[in-house]
């Protein structure tokens, strides 16, 4: 086969990939890309680079305990390269046109990959492109809407990146000549792999698989480099479980109700359970679901649950294909099916919860190594069809294409549905409708865009569900504390604690709603747990300090908001409540200090103008002030007490006309603003 005709197979999957995923370029930061991307200060330019391997993909340090110890230092200098190519912005057009190339570039890797599993290269290429297996492969892998959560959501790309190098390995396994090359070869494309999404360390065990399929039969080359594969894995796994502090992530039983489970009966059906719904993903993926726990896969508790017998067809047909495979070890004959079966199998062991308990039920993202082996699969009994039944060769050839049409046409649907969080809640209340978490995040979308009523239900439903969900009560409190029913939010946030006496935002929120029944003691308790248990709480610090100032203890109130500042520095209402109080105490000087050096971190923070302005007309420093109030202004034009204050400033400056000009203009855009009314008598009777 030519060059060009070559080329041509990689511009139909490329094609038919950009075709399947270019919806999502249009999608929004949405579910897990807000706390790993948007709030996440490790993917910006001016974090320094060594927190990126320090802490974790979430941003906290990966040594805590309460680190999540998902260790992904290459992903997130990954994020921070489209930070920096937007100039230090969070452009999600850039981010997804990322995550769409590099899922193309997947896509086209697929072909060659395919190839080497299938060997006798030369002879298939000289094949039409849709009686070629590994052409047929790779094109169904491109357009699997199983991959939509990959592409779609941005914190997929660590899948997408831990894929290509994956594909990486054994497209060079063959290529690397001696053993050194090939020793460096796989550590260095492995630890990379690793080092994007842990999961990739399966490759090692791909790799073993692939070995003994090369060579059919134990020699020195094959015992070297199996010795060589465990012995890299022990190292990477070492290095890894040392980063972690050798201590695993916490769930719990909301994140994986099955691992959880008191009963070995309930446990073991569950979990096959879910490896056959794992499988019908493959087959047809239709009930696509960005989050699958709580709730949305009942457990099997009973001998009469009529899954068991689903379960039943999933070990049929496992022990069906361990048979074989069994029998091919022993008769030291492996074939390209097995390979297949292996590439499907062997990835999925990590979230199996055979070796440890994983924190969430199914994971789209997790099947997109996996459906590799299923592509292959399928594109090996296509090909086995047409040469067994020559007769309907074009019949097989247009349920192919049919298939190929339909998961193109999937992926366009769920891509759309991933482009904003309100669509890819509703779309997983269709699915998962017993889901609690689906409920929750819907309701935290109403709350945001300002409909508390259907928020107020959605967290109720959600406890409905799960009684015992404490995010849930701790919004539903929230959403209650600003209608002012203080004691039914008091109630919800003592038992969120109670569930979970870690939970740091609801000892926070219960502080503000214990200060603001006047229980001053009791929220000062409340706030010291909340930072207790979250260090580098910059908002408990700042509520800290609010509660120390109803309480007339200035000094501690200052340090308080001095620590939130000193932990986020954007924190302009730190800034604006230390600015006030240092100007009420008659600490003039000390505020301006302090103004300058809140603005060299919120420059165009228009209150922390405001308030510096207003300390430095105290001081009758006129320009000085008069440009800040401007500059407030220029900020927020439609605040009638900037203007108010300004004309203040002319007032005591004797610009008469000007003052005039600012009490005008601030009772235009407040006539109800009494200080404005009152100065405006004074400038026009000392006129007269």
């Amino acid at each position: 086969m030519d060059a060009n005709a070559n080329s041509k197979r990689y511009i139909a999957i490329a094609s038919c990939a950009f075709a399947s995923h270019f919806i999502s370029l249009w999608g929004r930061f949405v579910f897990d890309d807000s706390e790993a991307i948007v709030k996440n200060k490790d993917i910006l330019p001016e974090t320094p680079l060594k927190s990126v391997f320090l802490n974790d993909f979430w941003g906290t340090n990966i040594a805590l305990n309460t680190s999540h110890k998902s260790y992904r230092p290459l992903t997130i200098l990954s994020y921070r390269l489209n930070v920096f190519f937007s100039n230090g912005r969070l452009d999600a057009f850039q981010f997804h046109t990322a995550n769409v190339v590099l899922h193309g570039m997947l896509s086209i890797m697929a072909l060659p990959f395919f190839e080497c599993l299938l060997k006798r290269r030369k002879y298939r290429k000289s094949l039409a492109p849709l009686d070629d297996p590994a052409f047929t492969g790779a094109l169904l892998y491109a357009v699997h809407p199983v991959h939509c959560e990959a592409v779609a959501a941005l914190v997929g790309r660590a899948d997408i990146l831990a894929a290509v190098l994956f594909i990486s390995v054994i497209i060079l396994y063959k290529v690397s000549s001696g053993h050194t090359f090939w020793i460096v070869m796989v550590l260095m494309l492995t630890s990379s792999a690793v080092l994007c999404k842990e999961t990739a360390i399966t490759i090692l065990g791909f790799s073993a698989m692939y070995e003994f399929y090369l060579r059919k039969k134990p020699s020195k080359t094959f015992c070297f480099r199996f010795i060589a594969l465990a012995t890299i894995g022990s190292l990477i796994m070492f290095l890894r479980l040392r980063i972690m502090n050798f201590e695993g992530p916490t769930f719990s039983p909301t994140d994986n109700p099955s691992a959880f489970a008191d009963k070995l009966f309930v446990r073991i059906f569950s979990y096959n359970y879910i490896y056959f719904l794992n499988i019908l993903l493959l087959i047809w993926p239709q009930w696509l679901c960005f989050d699958w726990s709580m709730g949305c896969i009942p457990l099997i508790e009973s001998f009469y649950d009529y899954r068991l017998f689903l379960v039943l067809l999933f070990w049929i047909l496992v022990l069906i294909v361990a048979q074989r495979l069994i029998k091919n070890f022993f008769q030291m004959k492996m074939d390209v099916t097995a390979v297949a079966v292996s590439l499907l199998v062997i990835p999925c062991i990590p979230s199996s919860n055979l070796l440890f308990k994983v924190g969430f039920v199914i994971a789209e993202r997790n099947l997109l190594i996996p459906s590799l082996g299923y592509c292959l699969l399928i594109s090996i009994g296509l090909e086995k069809l047409k040469s067994r039944i020559d007769r309907f060769k074009l019949v097989f050839t247009a349920i192919y294409l049919i298939l190929v049409a339909t998961f193109i046409a999937r992926s366009m649907q769920r891509n759309y549905e991933w482009l904003t969080e309100e669509r890819l809640f509703k779309a997983a209340l269709n699915i998962c409708p017993l889901n609690a978490k689906v409920h929750y995040n819907m309701a935290k979308v109403a709350a945001d865009q300002g409909r508390k009523a259907e928020a107020l239900a959605g967290y109720q439903k959600a406890l409905d569900l799960y009684p015992n969900y404490e995010q849930a009560m701790n919004n539903l409190a929230n959403l209650l504390r600003e209608s002012g029913e203080l004691e039914k939010a008091e109630i919800l946030l003592r038992k969120a604690v109670e569930v979970r006496p870690n939970f740091a935002a609801a000892w926070m929120n219960l502080g503000i709603v214990l200060s603001g029944r006047g229980q001053l003691l009791e929220a000062e308790t409340a706030y010291r747990l909340a930072i207790k248990h979250r260090t580098k709480y910059a908002d408990a610090q700042y509520n800290l300090g609010n509660l120390y100032l109803d309480m007339e203890r200035h000094e501690q109130a200052l340090v308080a908001w001095k620590e939130a500042v000193n932990l986020r520095p954007s924190h302009v209402a730190a800034w604006g409540n230390t600015l006030a109080l240092l100007d009420s105490r008659n600490r003039a000087h000390e505020a301006v200090k302090l103004g300058i050096s809140a603005l060299k971190h919120v420059p165009k923070a228009p209150s922390i103008h405001f308030a510096l302005a207003n300390v430095l007309g105290k001081l009758r420093r006129f320009p000085e002030a008069e440009f800040h109030f401007l500059q407030a202004i220029k900020l927020n034009e439609n605040n009638a007490l900037y203007y108010s204050n300004l004309g203040v400033l002319y007032h005591r400056w004797e610009r008469t006309e000007k003052a005039r000009q600012m009490y005008l203009k601030a009772i235009k855009l407040d006539p109800q603003l009494a200080s404005a009314k009152a100065n405006l008598r004074k400038l026009e009777a000392k006129e007269k």
